[in-house]
């Protein structure tokens, strides 16, 4: 009787299609960004054209910071802190958590204009100096990543409105690239957004 039942079961196992399991891996949506330009736009400047899609073209007089370190841009999600609300006796009742916020992180190797800039948290002088008072962060930024995959296939992410939260010291030595390594943290836009891809 058991060796029926188990005909059975191995008879209904093989009628099911399993073709799904294979078939549902597409290589076609795998990315690879090969290669990227990222645009730093002071708050508020005037020559700046929110994208409305991946065909955006920045302004004529604009150039991307240039160069990063090989290890690219890193956008990374930062969580909320999350609260549990307990009843009399122990249970959790309610966990409420913070929506958080996002980031991205990049190691420009250019010294250019807007890199320096969002680095030091200065306006640049015309001779190309500047003028440390501390080391404080009050400037806020948008940023236009432009990025294209190993198909050519374009990627962009616009974060309407940013502030450099941390940075890496710059090496002052023969056997390292001087590098301006920041983290943007996104904030929130007119809409509650942080940022649109």
């Amino acid at each position: 009787m058991s060796d029926n039942n188990e005909k059975t079961t191995v008879a209904a196992q093989g009628a099911t299609d399993y073709g799904y399991v294979s078939s549902s891996n597409t290589a076609g949506n795998v990315r690879l960004i090969k290669n990227y330009a990222l645009f730093l736009f002071p708050k508020g400047d005037s020559t700046f054209v929110a994208p409305t899609g991946v065909a955006w073209t920045p302004p004529a007089s604009k150039k991307p910071i240039g160069y990063s370190t090989e290890d690219g841009a890193v956008l990374h999600p930062e969580p909320g802190d999350s609260t549990d609300y307990k009843a009399h006796n122990g249970d959790i009742v309610l966990s409420d958590t913070d929506p958080g916020y996002w980031t991205l992180q990049l190691a420009a190797m250019e010294g250019r204009k807007d890199v320096v800039s969002a680095y030091f948290d200065v306006d640049v002088e015309s001779d190309g100096g500047i003028s440390i008072k501390g080391a404080g962060l009050k400037k806020e930024w948008i940023l236009v990543l432009v990025a294209l995959d190993q198909q050519d296939r374009p990627f962009l992410l616009y974060g309407t409105n940013s502030k450099v939260s941390d940075r890496d010291d710059v090496s002052l030595k023969s056997s390292e690239i001087m590098n301006f390594s920041m983290t943007f943290k996104m904030l929130k836009g007119d809409k509650g957004e942080q940022f649109h891809a």
